[in-house]
């Protein structure tokens, strides 16, 4: 069966999972998991991505980017490439890196984009790697709610205006959300916040293809 057809269309965000074959750890430390955001960020350039979000586990990958340009597959295939090149010249090693190609979700609406926030920032929780979602450094969250400093990769005004058009109350919103685990209350967080909200990639781009 071949693979199904990417569809990709400029002024929306794409949440990207990518997986290490069985038994490999692709991201075993500090280093590695450093040297896979600088050539993410190298890419970024390359495929005039906006990045809004990433984590950098064990095993996988997550990344949040919306398209400028149609370059979501020439983009993905040329990073995972060359990382996974990189990876197999350091540790000696032939063979295919990852499971697959990469796997993408289009993201359509803002309540959409605000769960994939809010899943990307649980995931090395939910690994055991780290015990609250902004102590895990490899993740766009952290620098978002202001427990990191500033993250040069990622448009943070691009996720914290659907909290809100004051930042710092945005910062606290976006926590609360992502520490809610009842989906019901989150709904409402949103649907309460819809009078202060701007306009997201999704809405943007929605609201384009009317006009």
């Amino acid at each position: 069966m071949g693979s199904r057809h990417r569809v990709q269309e400029i002024g929306l965000a794409y949440h990207i999972i990518i997986k290490a074959v069985a038994g490999v750890r692709a991201f075993p430390d500090s280093y590695h998991r450093s040297r896979y955001l600088e050539f993410f960020a190298e890419e970024i350039v390359k495929s005039d991505w906006r990045c809004l979000g990433y984590t950098v586990l064990g095993t996988h990958v997550h990344l949040v980017v919306e398209l400028r340009d149609l370059t979501l597959s020439s983009g993905f295939q040329r990073l995972h490439s060359t990382y996974a090149k990189w990876f197999n010249r350091r540790h000696a090693r032939a063979g295919a890196l990852w499971q697959a190609r990469y796997y993408d979700v289009m993201i359509e609406s803002d309540f959409q984009f605000l769960e994939t926030q809010r899943y990307v920032a649980l995931n090395a929780v939910r690994a055991g790697l780290a015990e609250r979602p902004e102590d895990w450094p490899y993740c766009h969250y952290g620098a978002v709610v202001g427990s990191f400093a500033p993250d040069p990769l990622v448009d943070e005004d691009a996720i914290l205006r659907l909290l809100g058009r004051n930042r710092r109350q945005a910062r606290l919103r976006f926590q609360e959300y992502v520490d809610e685990p009842d989906p019901r209350r989150r709904r409402q967080m949103f649907l309460r916040g819809a009078s202060d909200r701007a306009q997201t990639p999704a809405a943007r781009a929605r609201r384009a293809k009317r006009a």
